[in-house]
């Protein structure tokens, strides 16, 4: 062993010793009983090896008795557990990580794959967690997202520049996955990112609004663009900007998508397009102007095949008017991108059809610019979070369009981050292309394979943690990170939205209003008794 080896070694918790047959992969280790309540599933080990380190986890724990067998009677076992003192035996197996050189500064000598096999005998100690923190600190821009959940004292710090290969957050309702997603919008936008949320529930639009630890400068910095007569979930926010859609900046293949004009309505599509072609020559119109001409024409007595065109096709025409985003002015949507700057659309009580509308404009712009020659582009990256992905992919409108940038956007610097609670709804297209994922808890087999199929890096052994996990905690694997990790996920300082209602909290408040209900009612009846004649 190296004499550096050797001496930072010393200074470190044995807890074991290697046994029987190890591989690049994994090994396994003996635990002196006096510490085998401490090396738990989970925890980090290190073993010396050559010039260096090896850091393992702790993936399997057993305990084995020779005297308690699982083939002996009840009865017995009883007998046994009572009269004899045994000390069982207990072994780990870590699975191997990363190999440090220099363990006492491993920020210089970097992190190297292990290519051999531990050699048992070897000695087994508790990593540091000096030397963990500095493993987890992160490259480059670091996101500060939480600790080790076996190692509060571990500082887990994601690399901004691992974005650029796209992510994924993954989770079931109620596990924390926009809790999360609002600690990296913190994070990103404190760094100076340029971010576009699309936000189907209202979740993150209480962070344009200051909190104790959310400064005023920070939530200046984010816009909320919602539909004015929309106050969606939270009427208390603030940087309101107005989100709409003339029908006028329209393609026809858009506009026929949201009126549900299918592609074999051939004679309807050829009636709007001349319509609204007329229409364009005139200047300015509104939807309203588009009915009025297929009305006049539902009237035409001398032409009665248009006349049965027009009359099948307003139906279609009539249900845009409805849609509350279609409005006088189309919202620029290229002032989304500046530095420093968080945009979140609010999509919450808009339709299906409207959302998927705002999304596809919103990106198919964005990536217009992104794409451009550089004196008409954008020069600093753009981080795209899509909440409720599976909602987006795959509808054919904004599908192909967040297939396109998975494809694509990472070279021109647009980089999307996925959330949703069903992964094995969303296209397994674009999943894959998420080389990056945090994944909470989940508890479907189906959503579980999904996100097995998409990560090459998520083992059997964290892939079987998924449903045990509590709100809060997470696995990370991927490029934003050195080496995957469980985490917990640091407390927001930005105001919280998405929040799981407070039923037992409700439930005292109706119960309490209940009661007052029913003492007023009483009073009354004591004082119509007591005012009445006798």
């Amino acid at each position: 062993m190296d004499l550096r080896i050797s001496h930072y070694v010393n200074t470190l918790e044995e807890v074991g010793i290697v046994v029987g047959e190890s591989n690049p992969s994994s090994f396994i280790f003996s635990v002196h009983p006096h510490v085998s309540d401490r090396v738990l599933r989970w925890e980090y080990v290190v073993a010396p090896a050559g010039y260096g380190l090896i850091v393992g986890q702790v993936r399997e724990v057993t305990t084995l008795s020779i005297l308690l067998k699982r083939d002996v009677d009840y009865e017995v076992l009883l007998r046994l557990s009572e009269k004899i003192t045994e000390e069982c035996k207990h072994w780990r197996r870590a699975q191997v990580l990363v190999h440090v050189e220099d363990p006492a500064r491993p920020e210089v000598s970097g992190y190297t794959r292990v290519r051999y096999a531990i050699t048992p005998g070897t000695r087994v100690y508790l990593a540091p967690s000096g030397l963990l923190s500095r493993i987890y600190s992160g490259a480059g821009k670091a996101l500060r997202v939480g600790h080790l959940t076996t190692r509060p004292d571990v500082e887990i710090a994601l690399s901004a520049s691992g974005f650029r290969r796209h992510l994924a957050i993954i989770a079931q309702t109620g596990a924390g996955k926009s809790y999360l997603t609002g600690v990296l919008l913190e994070e990103l936008l404190e760094k100076g990112a340029t971010i576009v949320v699309l936000d189907p529930h209202g979740d993150y639009v209480r962070l344009s609004s200051r909190s104790d630890h959310w400064t005023t400068q920070l939530a200046r910095r984010v816009y909320v663009y919602r539909v004015l007569d929309n106050v969606g979930r939270y009427a208390d926010v603030e940087n309101v900007r107005r989100l709409s859609v003339n029908i006028q900046d329209l393609k026809l293949e858009e506009i026929f998508y949201i009126s549900g004009i299918r592609e074999k309505f051939v004679q309807i599509k050829s009636l709007v397009s001349e319509v609204i072609k007329d229409l364009k020559l005139r200047g300015r119109f509104s939807i309203r102007e588009v009915i009025e001409e297929l009305e006049r024409a539902s009237e035409d007595v001398e032409n009665k095949e248009r006349r049965k065109i027009a009359i099948r096709a307003l139906p279609y025409l009539d249900k845009l008017q409805y849609l509350s985003v279609l409005g006088d002015t189309t919202t620029n949507f290229r002032e989304f991108l500046a530095p420093k700057r968080l945009s979140v659309i609010d999509l919450s009580g808009l339709s299906d059809r409207e959302s998927e509308l705002i999304a596809y404009l919103i990106l198919k712009e964005i990536f217009r610019i992104k794409t451009a020659p550089e004196d008409k582009g954008y020069r600093y990256p753009v981080f795209i979070f899509i909440e409720e992905a599976h909602r987006f992919l795959p509808p054919a409108l904004s599908g192909e369009i967040i297939k396109r940038i998975a494809a694509e956007g990472r070279k021109f610097g647009a980089f999307l981050t996925l959330i949703t609670h069903r992964p094995s709804k969303v296209h397994p297209d674009v999943l894959s292309q998420c080389n990056s994922q945090i994944i909470m808890r989940i508890t479907n087999p189906s959503d579980q394979q999904a996100v097995l199929e998409a990560s090459e890096r998520l083992g059997k052994e964290l892939l079987e943690e998924l449903p045990s996990l509590g709100t809060g905690e997470a696995v990370v694997v991927g490029e934003v990170i050195n080496i995957p990790a469980v985490i917990m996920v640091r407390r927001r300082r930005s105001r919280e939205g998405g929040m799981d209602v407070d039923v037992d909290r409700l439930l005292d408040e109706a119960l309490e209003s209940a009661e007052r209900e029913e003492r007023a009612d009483r009073d009354l009846d004591e004082f119509r008794r007591w005012v009445r004649p006798s």
